[in-house]
């Protein structure tokens, strides 16, 4: 056991946060009016860089609730109907009827799972690069049946970025910027692909990265925006899942109907880039990310402000466990 807990449990235990040049983790808790923070660790392995509240760390994966939030605040302007057709948009890339909610849910029946990133000083890739398969993983192909199953899918939500820049003329890092980031006076958060120079100096390094592949730049780069490119704190983070709880309950940021539309599940207990619920939280919302070195676990309630996340600059199998386990406690602990 830990010297110290946060709201009773014992973060560094669970994810083995032990010196401080070892791995670390950074946590932030929204409820009953009050954001609380907890930091420990290194933000970098090997050196002695102690983890603060305003430490980037990549967010994997939670980059799709955030990419569709961005893109329904365009919904609600008009500007992008989730049924529409995409084929002619996309017509280099798809031959059938294709819809946003079909590829923001996971039930186009793309292949590509994830993505691994590249070296941060590799040079900039289109989306078009990443779908075409230039890159290091596969061109987007469909593998299933469209619109009959839940099949995850980084590459179709890829394919869901190109659609929105192509049909909004501005790219998912303006638009979250413009759309999220100013009403909501986020200031450490955003698709920083590249990282912009200045942020480096309080940004954590993924796993080991810094020390197998750059010493100065020790992430990696990800082209996939909307997938897995967004950058952020706990604590802007967990202010972005109190703003949808409340946009579901009474519309904020994005409509009361938007809101909803995300947080319907489509197939299973998905809806627009969102997981919904479990058997001892149905009211839960959540999303879990991964990539190299990163780990977050974001969750939120839809009767409440209630929000927690955990970010980690390590990712291995049994730290995701161990970083879900912990944000299920920390959500318990607000209830």
């Amino acid at each position: 056991m830990s010297d110290r807990t946060f709201r009773g449990v014992d973060i560094d235990d669970g994810l083995k946060i032990k010196d401080i040049k070892g791995y670390g983790v950074s946590a932030a808790v929204f409820g009953s009016g009050t954001l609380e923070t907890y930091c420990s660790g290194s933000g970098r392995y090997g050196q002695d860089f102690p983890v603060n509240p305003d430490m980037l760390f990549q967010a994997g994966s939670v980059s799709k609730p955030v990419f569709a939030l961005t893109l329904l605040r365009y919904v609600d302007k008009g500007i992008i109907d989730l049924e529409a057709d995409l084929s002619d948009v996309l017509s280099d890339f798809i031959k059938i009827p294709m819809t946003f909610s079909a590829l923001l849910s996971h039930t186009a029946g793309f292949n590509v799972h994830g993505f691994p990133g590249y070296p941060a000083d590799t040079p900039q890739m289109s989306l078009e690069d990443v779908l075409l398969g230039k890159g290091n993983t596969p061109k987007l192909r469909r593998i299933k049946p469209y619109g009959e199953q839940f099949w995850y899918s980084g590459g179709g939500i890829t394919l869901a970025e190109l659609a929105f820049t192509r049909i909004t003329d501005i790219t998912l890092p303006e638009a979250f910027m413009k759309e999220v980031a100013k009403p909501l006076n986020l200031t450490r958060s955003g698709y920083f692909q590249p990282l912009d120079k200045d942020k480096v100096d309080n940004a954590a390094f993924g796993g080991r990265l810094g020390i197998k592949e750059n010493p100065e730049l020790g992430f990696h780069y990800y082209p996939e925006h909307g997938a897995a490119g967004f950058w952020s704190t706990p604590t802007e983070l967990a202010l972005i899942g109190k703003e949808l709880s409340r946009s579901y309950r009474r519309g904020g940021l994005i409509s009361k109907k938007s809101a909803r539309r995300m947080m319907t599940p489509v197939k299973g207990n998905y809806g627009l880039c969102m997981f919904l619920g479990d058997e001892n939280h149905p009211e839960l919302a959540s999303h879990g990310g991964w990539n190299e070195g990163f780990l977050t676990d974001f969750r939120f309630s839809l009767k409440k402000d209630i929000c927690t996340v955990v970010m980690i600059n390590r990712a291995n199998f049994p730290t995701a466990k161990a970083s879900a386990d912990i944000g299920i406690m920390l959500y318990d602990s607000l209830k």
